[in-house]
């Protein structure tokens, strides 16, 4: 397949030009003309550029890629680095990040829900206003706790931690992928049962404490897994390209 196909395909499917971003979404590195083998990653790192060379593929597919905003703009040290092996072996890499964050059918939130077994998907609101990231999802019978821990671990292949101070039986669940722990003054007014998202901060658990809610982080880069994952997959079915997602690990 084309390049240009591949990237007027992605970006239609992901709808990059309605989403302002901290990075510039779609191709990010351009390489060879020609695809047929994709691999994709949650973040762009030299394993995984390493990995691409190794199998071959023509292109690099992440969810965090290069060329933040808020980052450094010179090309050194790990930056040239990878880049030099990206350019070195002709190969393209391509990233989504709020555009694959807020897909309605493979946002990373949409698909952890439906794998830990909710019967209903809603976004949340505040004040009537959806949020812009995180959905809402409700079991038609309550679960315990500690079974949606381990449907949430056992989902994303983790072990989450916690701090169990709301109820006992879940009823709804509030999912933030990645970075959600600067949303927790906003879950009391949300009415769930849970927040689970990817990390925490120093003073996360007196305020879950204090609050009464029970919050769950399972990573930053396990709640971003299956996104990316799903996106290989779509990929797949409806280009005829061969993808494959590389699990390079991340302790965050």
């Amino acid at each position: 397949m084309k390049r240009k196909k591949l990237e007027n395909w992605l970006n239609e499917y992901l709808n990059v030009s309605a989403v302002s971003d901290y990075l510039p979404n779609g191709l990010q590195v351009e390489g060879k003309e020609e695809i047929e083998k994709i691999i994709t990653a949650v973040s762009i790192n030299l394993d995984v550029v390493h990995e691409a060379v190794s199998e071959n593929a023509d292109a690099v597919i992440v969810h965090h890629g290069m060329f933040w905003k808020s980052e450094d703009r010179t090309v050194k040290g790990y930056r040239r680095a990878r880049l030099h092996e990206l350019l070195r072996n002709n190969i393209n890499l391509f990233a989504f990040h709020l555009p694959l964050d807020n897909h309605p059918e493979i946002s990373h939130n949409r698909i952890i829900l439906g794998h830990i077994g909710v019967d209903h998907i809603t976004g949340a609101q505040e004040n009537g206003e959806e949020f812009e990231c995180g959905l809402k999802g409700m079991f038609s019978a309550p679960i315990g706790f500690k079974e949606l821990v381990h449907r949430i671990n056992k989902s994303l292949h983790t072990e989450s931690r916690y701090f169990h101070y709301g109820k006992e039986r879940i009823g709804s669940v509030f999912v933030v992928s990645g970075a959600g722990r600067n949303l927790i003054d906003k879950v009391p007014a949300l009415e769930v049962d849970a927040f689970l998202t990817g990390d925490a901060a120093e003073n996360t658990q007196h305020i879950a404490k204090e609050e009464r809610i029970n919050y769950i982080y399972a990573g930053h880069y396990n709640t971003e897994k299956p996104g990316i994952i799903e996106l290989g997959k779509k990929i797949a079915e409806k280009l005829h390209l061969n993808v494959r997602f590389f699990d390079c690990g991340n302790l965050l």
